[in-house]
């Protein structure tokens, strides 16, 4: 029984030590400041989600991690175009959460009406307006993300393990598979 106990609170500990830093550095994210996309005006302002779309009718794109390609598909919603036009992409991923590698865009993305997402999927490829970060799940810890939620841009189909256990700091190039012949 004793044993039982000790692993319940180890994993709710866990979970609470990770919903706190997700807490902290979506705070941070949140305050800072983005160059304004002179098409779209500064990102700060509120707008609405999207991003609802089903992955199948998107774009496939492979996120490249050193000598790993993951396989993906860019949902077929504007901000997700947005994205693809921006292909071959390179960004700087941080692994703070243990849940996800997160990293700034160069440029923000559009966002319009939808429905934002507060409880993110394992696998899914997400973008959080406030700080013009795109997250790439790969685990669930249970916690909520909070307002303005996340945009869903597409979804991983293989490789999500290479990208779990990527460096807590590593550099993905994103770019169309077509382009890439995988």
């Amino acid at each position: 029984m004793t044993d039982v106990v000790t692993v319940t609170v180890a994993v709710w500990t866990r979970r609470l030590a990770a919903a706190l830093l997700t807490t902290s550095v979506v705070a941070a994210s949140a305050g800072c400041s983005l160059a304004a996309d002179p098409h779209t005006g500064p990102l700060s302002s509120p707008r609405p989600l999207s991003g609802t779309a089903s992955a199948a009718s998107g774009m496939p794109v492979v996120l490249r991690l050193d000598d790993h390609a993951v396989a993906a598909t860019l949902t077929d919603t504007p901000p997700s175009r947005q994205l693809a036009a921006m292909l071959p992409l390179t960004v700087q991923l941080r692994d703070v959460w243990g849940q996800a590698k997160a990293g700034r865009l160069p440029q923000p993305l559009t966002v319009g009406a939808g429905t934002p997402i507060h409880d993110p999927t394992p696998g899914d490829i997400y973008f959080w307006p406030p700080s013009g970060v795109i997250a790439i799940y790969y685990d669930d810890l249970g916690q909520a993300v909070p307002d303005p939620g996340l945009v869903r841009l597409g979804v991983v189909e293989a490789g999500l393990d290479k990208l779990a256990n990527a460096d807590k700091h590593a550099t993905v190039r994103i770019e169309a598979a077509a382009a890439t012949g995988y």
